[in-house]
């Protein structure tokens, strides 16, 4: 996360706002065209029960897609993604998960 995100309250910082989350992806697809796709980017959260929670209220939103970067908040690229609590996250919607995290090549 980048610090001036952080700072001004963007980016990783509303992960720990899910009403605005909320407010913000429901405001987005109520007000563009049905045929514009909505996605939303999200961390992992330190309870993986929290982080299924946050996916399955976006989900309900109505967005096209959800990315999920496969680390916690403070974590970076240094630090290896956590593919293991992915994986639930991923079973836990129906929509398309976007997986971010240790992704080095593309077929």
């Amino acid at each position: 996360p980048k610090h001036f995100s952080v700072s001004g309250g963007m980016g990783s910082q509303l992960l720990k706002k899910p009403d605005i989350i909320h407010d913000i992806m429901t405001t987005l697809r109520r007000n563009l065209p049905a045929g514009q796709p909505v996605t939303c980017k999200i961390r992992l959260l330190d309870k993986p029960s929290d982080t299924i929670d946050l996916a399955r209220m976006i989900e309900k939103t109505g967005v096209a897609a959800l990315g999920v970067h496969a680390r916690f908040i403070p974590q970076r690229p240094r630090e290896p993604a956590h593919w293991d609590l992915l994986k639930e996250v991923v079973s836990s919607v129906s929509l398309p998960i976007i997986a971010n995290g240790d992704i080095f090549s593309h077929p």
